[in-house]
């Protein structure tokens, strides 16, 4: 079994976790705000409200002995490098990290992380292959079992909200994104009342499994 961190339990934070546990992974999930972490609480082996820039809290939960962590701070940056720097120091060789310029990319890079990944770019750059596809566009693998993908909304999900598809808790899917039909507008996060159309691309993050069962 592998063990994992998950640092900040927003939206991505909270679905690279679950995904993670979900194909089997030892999850250690932390978040300063108590209410994302009790989110979570029951899907993964540790959540505790933690500051990832202490390091003796981080030593304090064994975070030091998995062999990957996630930083997924998405609105301060400053804490984002600050956590990386000493998740390194601390001795974690995989480090992976968000970043939503190159600039910033650069910079994590700099400060430890081993692997730098921009879901907005990285999105937009592979939704633009096709929008006519009725199936998985694009697999991205997030390691520890868990993928991104790229999916153009088929008769399943025609017509009805992201809400009554329900793909959270039918197959442990995470809806980061749509690419709404013939435009090149990449909404995150999504409501739970957007309606799916024809020609929708949606961003999905899970286990691999669950991505093949949802998809075949």
């Amino acid at each position: 079994m592998k063990h994992f961190l998950v640092v900040g339990l927003g939206r991505f934070g909270r679905a690279v976790a679950e995904g993670l546990a979900e194909a089997g992974g030892d999850v250690i999930a932390i978040d300063t705000d108590m209410a994302l972490v009790e989110a979570v609480r029951d899907r993964v082996s540790v959540a505790a409200q933690v500051d990832s820039v202490e390091p003796e809290a981080l030593r304090a939960l064994n975070a030091t002995e998995v062999d990957a962590a996630v930083v997924a701070i998405g609105e301060d940056f400053a804490a984002e490098v600050l956590t990386i720097a000493i998740l390194k120091e601390l001795g974690i060789e995989t480090i992976v990290a968000r970043a939503t310029t190159e600039r910033e990319r650069r910079i994590l890079e700099l400060v430890g992380a081993t692997r730098v990944i921009s879901v907005e770019a990285e999105t937009g750059q592979r939704l633009a292959r096709s929008l006519v596809a009725t199936d998985v566009i694009d697999l991205v693998a997030l390691g520890g079992g868990v993928s991104v993908a790229y999916w153009t909304a088929d008769e399943r999900a025609l017509g009805k909200k992201l809400a009554d598809l329900d793909l959270l808790t039918r197959f442990q899917l995470h809806v980061l994104a749509v690419r709404p039909a013939g435009t090149e507008r990449l909404d995150l996060f999504p409501a739970t009342d957007y309606v799916v159309s024809a020609g929708d691309v949606l961003l999905l993050i899970g286990a691999d499994a669950r991505l093949a069962a949802f998809t075949r």
